[in-house]
């Protein structure tokens, strides 16, 4: 048993033991942050950058209320992460990897009431892309779950969440980690992820075309701003849509090198605020109106320094809470547009 804060030999590391100190390269580069949690490949890579030792934060205890959604998600990390290698190498997507993922891990996964809560605090060392496909896999699930969607309908919404970004296997891995903004020439690039995704997936009789179209217009917007085509409303695919929802707030509740992760009920708000011109607006209130029953009652920080409570939701269209301080005052968001939750504590 380790205490909390020990040093442990790279060799002696376990699978979700936790980083409680960033770890640097001799350029003072940061190779591993604080809070990352040690998989596999995390334990490969230190070895190969030659790093002997690492400080770990209580490292018997999972970053999971969950232990089986703690294993689920790092094997599914796992083979994630071996799918895209494949596609970069061979041109071509495992779907059957892919099928039972989705039937035997990410199903289960959006079953465990804890998922959501679990997604916005989990970090790990895996490239952006694998977990951020994660995320929209089990969001995506969760919100056809919620709208209704079963059985093979279920199934292939889920996949098109899990195959979003397959495209970016293909795009120079140089401008997918770039620690900062993009040019115009580089986004560019990045905008083809789409085609290239669907292209990959074009030969594949086995995938239903409403999958690759949730693949290929995962980025077409509902007032025509979107990409490849510009596509309106009502002429972009329903899976799309759902996709579209979870890829928007998954990468606005992750850190980014460039950035801080955005709480869930800052990220709801923006999206609501954006619905009527980018996004569905049916799943978007659904989204928030499941999001904000799991958010009652959360310890929050506003950006005046002040903690207090989520206590009430009053109105869905706009996920603008009531607070209740520390100091027992109740503070209603809706009504005040200059305070803002900047963090949830617990």
């Amino acid at each position: 048993m380790f205490s909390k804060n020990d040093m442990v030999l790279t060799r002696d590391l376990q699978a979700g033991m936790i980083i409680a100190q960033p770890v640097f390269s001799e350029k003072r580069q940061i190779l591993l942050e604080q809070g990352a949690v040690v998989t596999a490949d995390t334990i490969k890579q230190l070895t190969a950058w030659g790093v002997w030792g690492v400080s770990v934060a209580c490292p018997n205890t999972p970053p999971f209320t969950n232990p089986d959604l703690f294993h689920m998600y790092n094997e599914t990390l796992d083979v994630i992460s071996s799918t895209f290698k494949k596609a970069r190498r061979f041109k071509e997507v495992p779907l059957a990897e892919c099928s039972e993922l989705v039937g035997n891990y990410v199903e289960l996964m959006i079953d465990i009431e804890s998922v959501l809560d679990n997604l916005y605090r989990i970090r790990t060392h895996h490239e952006y892309t694998f977990t951020h496909s994660l995320h929209v896999a089990i969001l995506t699930g969760l919100l056809g779950k919620w709208m209704g969607f079963t059985g093979s309908n279920l199934k292939n919404l889920i996949l098109a969440g899990l195959l979003h970004d397959i495209g970016k296997a293909l795009i120079p891995q140089r401008i997918l980690d770039k620690p900062g903004p993009l040019t115009t020439a580089e986004m560019d690039i990045i905008k083809l992820h789409s085609t290239q995704g669907y292209n990959l997936l074009g030969n594949c009789i086995e995938i239903p075309e409403e999958v690759k179209l949730g693949v290929l217009q995962h980025h077409e917007r509902e007032d025509g701003s979107g990409y490849p085509f510009g596509l309106k409303g009502k002429d972009i695919s329903i899976y799309a849509k759902f996709v579209a929802i979870a890829d928007v707030y998954d990468a606005m509740t992750t850190d980014r090198v460039y950035r801080a992760k955005h709480p869930p009920i800052t990220t709801i708000h923006t999206m609501l605020t954006h619905m009527h011109t980018k996004l569905d607006s049916i799943i978007c209130l659904t989204f928030s109106a499941k999001l904000q029953k799991f958010l009652l009652g959360s310890r929050v920080l506003l950006n005046n320094g002040l903690q207090g409570t989520v206590v009430q939701m009053p109105n869905i269209a706009t996920a603008r809470p009531v607070v209740r301080l520390d100091s027992g005052v109740l503070v209603d968001l809706d009504n005040d547009e200059k305070i803002i939750i900047t963090e949830i504590l617990d």
